[in-house]
C-alpha cells in the first residue's frame, strides 16, 4: 500500500513539475512579450519626439532665414544710401538721387512667396 501511495505521490509530483515547467515557458513568453511591446512603445515614442524636433527646426531655421534676409536687405539698402550720400557730398549742393535705392526696394520686396517658398528659391540659388 506505501507502495502504491509513493508511485502516485511521485505521478501526481511529476505532474505538477510538469504544469510548473509549461507555466515557466508561458510567463517567459508574455515577459518577453511586455518587453518587446514596452521597447515598441518607447520606439515610437521616440519617432514622435524626433518628428516634434525635426518641425521644430524646420521653424527655426525658417525664421533664421527671415531674419538673415532682413538683416541682407537693410545693409544694402543702408550701402546704396550711403554711397548716394557720399555722392552728393561730392559734388557741393546737387540733390541726393535716391532712385537706385527705390529701385532696389522695389525688386526685393516679396509679397506672394511664403516662408517655405523663400527658402526653396534661397537654395535653389547657391
Amino acid at each position: 500500500m506505501e507502495r502504491l501511495i509513493g508511485e502516485m505521490i511521485q505521478s501526481r509530483t511529476a505532474e505538477l513539475q510538469a504544469e510548473l515547467s509549461t507555466l515557466g515557458d508561458q510567463l517567459e513568453e508574455v515577459e518577453n512579450f511586455a518587453r518587446i511591446g514596452l521597447n515598441e512603445h518607447k520606439i515610437k515614442q521616440n519617432e514622435v519626439n524626433l518628428a516634434e524636433f525635426s518641425d521644430s527646426l524646420t521653424g527655426f531655421a525658417e525664421k533664421a532665414f527671415n531674419n538673415i534676409n532682413a538683416i541682407e536687405d537693410q545693409l544694402n539698402t543702408q550701402s546704396l544710401l550711403l554711397a548716394a550720400i557720399l555722392d552728393a557730398l561730392s559734388e557741393d549742393g546737387v540733390e541726393l538721387d535716391l532712385s537706385e535705392v527705390a529701385k532696389y526696394q522695389e525688386e526685393n520686396v516679396v509679397v506672394d512667396a511664403s516662408p517655405e517658398e523663400r527658402l526653396v528659391d534661397a537654395l535653389e540659388q547657391y
